[in-house]
């Protein structure tokens, strides 16, 4: 799916129908749609046969995890851990990398992603864990907090969830402040008092080298309860913006919930 997406334009112009390239390369992958029907690809003559079975959007997901796996399997995971914020061990003659996800813990082996102690069968997650390791760190973390719409070629569906998270987030931390500053602090967010001025301001890492600053400000007689989220300017280097926006959709389910 990688090597798909690299030929298509990156521009995520939605005139094939998908939201994102990312969306579209996906499709291609899973023969459900041919890569010529993009509009900049036309010309090419690639294309998918059109006699072969038709998957599913998980099939689809499936097989790109599972082609990631096959590219991380072939990295040098000592060598990767400390540019991503791992820990490296070597269990019973195993080399694997210990990180954190969400504040969840993750082992990442020759033969997959564990979490738990077991094999994880989340497409995603795995996607999103993959992605990370193979990037290997692509750029120190600046500092700066920026919006979704910071990064070039971010997927205009990516930037309008932004908006609509943060207006969940807003509406949960209005009703039951308390019940949801315990659940930041369940997955691992600590205070912050920055230069802006917030009612409640905290940092959290998505994943170690992946930090995310949520700020709220209370509803008063002027303007209703206002939540922003930014993640450091880095993280494009370190996360497609595809898989960034499913990871922070993640966490608002998680706090939300």
């Amino acid at each position: 799916m990688l090597e798909i997406y690299k030929r298509l334009p990156g521009t995520n112009c939605k005139k094939c129908g998908e939201t994102s390239c990312m969306a579209f390369a996906l499709k291609v992958k899973a023969v459900q749609r041919r890569i010529s029907e993009c509009p900049y690809m036309a010309d090419t003559g690639e294309a998918s046969s059109a006699n072969e079975p038709v998957g599913s959007a998980e099939d689809s997901y499936s097989h790109v995890a599972n082609e990631m796996e096959e590219e991380v399997r072939n990295t040098d995971l000592k060598g990767v851990a400390p540019a991503i914020g791992a820990d490296f061990e070597v269990v019973d003659g195993v080399q694997c990398i210990r990180l954190a996800l969400l504040n969840r813990p993750c082992e990442l082996r020759k033969e997959g992603l564990f979490e738990g102690g077991e094999q994880c069968r989340d497409s995603w997650v795995k996607m999103i864990v993959y992605d990370y390791v193979r990037r290997k760190g692509g750029a120190p973390v600046t500092g700066d907090w920026v919006a979704f719409d910071h990064f070039p070629r971010t997927p205009s569906h990516i930037k309008a969830f932004q908006k609509t998270a943060e207006d969940e987030l807003a509406s949960a931390f209005d009703q039951d402040r308390a019940s949801f500053e315990a659940r930041l602090v369940q997955q691992g967010s600590t205070q912050e008092h920055g230069q802006i001025r917030a009612d409640y301001s905290c940092r959290l890492d998505l994943l170690p080298r992946i930090p995310l600053l949520l700020r709220f400000w209370a509803a008063d007689d002027e303007f209703p309860a206002s939540c922003k989220l930014f993640v450091d300017s880095s993280a494009n280097q370190y996360l497609d913006m595809e898989f960034l926006g499913h990871l922070v959709e993640k966490f608002v389910k998680g706090v939300t919930r």
